[in-house]
């Protein structure tokens, strides 16, 4: 059943809000092994108070700032659009304040910025850091269900910096994930797995196999299913995969839809043990949380994190402004509440 449109409208708000909160949780982490978090005190509870180069509490990534981006370029346009998006990620680089971005994100920004056109601008085939994912969030929330439709916005939303089909293969499950919680139906991790197998699959069939048999690795602990799933379709070669979570789609998001589905109802101890996978723990954590948003509703996200995220009100309405596009043209009034179940 569809959700109350007050209930919908909040888990927009959450699936944004959780974006931004794993980012932050995750960004001061970000590169430190999996043994040396093991240490550390709880890290789901608050912001770490001494953040990586003196940022303030609570600093999220260039991850969100790009999620922001083409937010933005959504409500712009009331529809996704691709030269609009990649106007506003290039505005993000021309401004000087996106933070730690990757190489590929730069090199793409810059040829923007030259003119080159947004289709073309993009990292070549084999290039799949994570910081493509940041789309899914935005195309979960504006883009329709059916896989067509999904697939074609999420290789607008990633081209102009990505163009390995991996990575649009990626931001449509992350995306596909969003939805299922807004969706309202309660359903079991293979059912789960099985609709963010079939968003993937129209760009990598690879991709949606290892999303399809995931539930497998729910039957091991984490301290063994996480570093199988870091090492999953990645080159060895490239990676010291004892370091944590690899600068790769696959990994990041096998990671963080594992750590949801261990604790589907819970939204901190997701979160705990996904800022304890190390690595890329900065986009994996923020996977996690915006989904754990968007079936949860902000009620289940600390209020501490949520007070204290940087420019919390601006995500919000950000949010907000997204659902506004979303009703326009879906209107949804019945009501009904709930969540994946273990």
């Amino acid at each position: 059943m569809p959700l109350h449109i007050a209930v919908l409208q909040d888990r927009f708000r959450a699936s944004v809000l959780g974006f931004a909160i794993g980012d932050a949780l995750g960004f001061p982490l970000r590169g430190l092994p999996a043994p040396a978090l093991a240490r550390q005190q709880p890290l789901a509870d608050d912001f770490a108070s001494r953040p990586r180069g003196g940022f303030p509490r609570g600093q999220f990534s260039d991850d969100t700032q790009m999620m922001m981006a083409v937010a933005d370029s959504v409500v712009r346009e009331k529809k996704i659009d691709g030269r609009t998006a990649a106007q506003h990620l290039a505005w993000l680089w021309q401004e000087g304040t996106v933070l730690q971005p990757p190489p590929s994100a730069n090199h793409a920004a810059e040829a923007l910025i030259a003119g080159t056109p947004w289709m073309s601008a993009g990292a070549p085939l084999g290039v799949c850091d994570p910081s493509s994912l940041s789309r899914g969030v935005v195309v979960g929330l504006s883009s329709e269900p059916m896989p067509t439709r999904l697939a074609h916005d999420a290789q607008v939303m990633t081209v102009m910096t990505h163009k390995d089909p991996l990575c649009a293969a990626g931001v449509s499950a992350f995306a596909r994930a969003v939805q299922l919680g807004l969706s309202g139906e309660a359903m079991d991790a293979q059912e789960f797995c099985e609709h963010v197998s079939q968003a993937a699959a129209p760009h990598s069939r690879d991709l949606a196999d290892e999303l399809f048999y995931l539930p497998r690795a729910l039957e091991w602990e984490p301290d063994r299913a996480i570093p199988a799933l870091r090492r999953v379709g990645v080159p060895p070669s490239h990676y010291d995969f004892e370091l944590g979570v690899p600068a790769h789609v696959t990994p990041v998001l096998l990671t963080a839809l594992y750590c949801f589905l261990k604790s589907p109802t819970d939204f901190r101890t997701a979160m705990q043990l996904v800022l304890r996978a190390g690595g890329e723990v900065d986009v994996t954590s923020g996977v996690c949380a915006a989904v754990a948003g968007a079936h949860l509703g902000t009620e289940a996200i600390p209020a501490r994190l949520r007070k204290n995220v940087m420019y919390a009100e601006a995500l919000v309405e950000v949010a907000d402004r997204l659902f506004d596009v979303k009703l326009a043209r879906v209107p949804v009034v019945t009501s009904a509440f709930a969540t994946v179940k273990r």
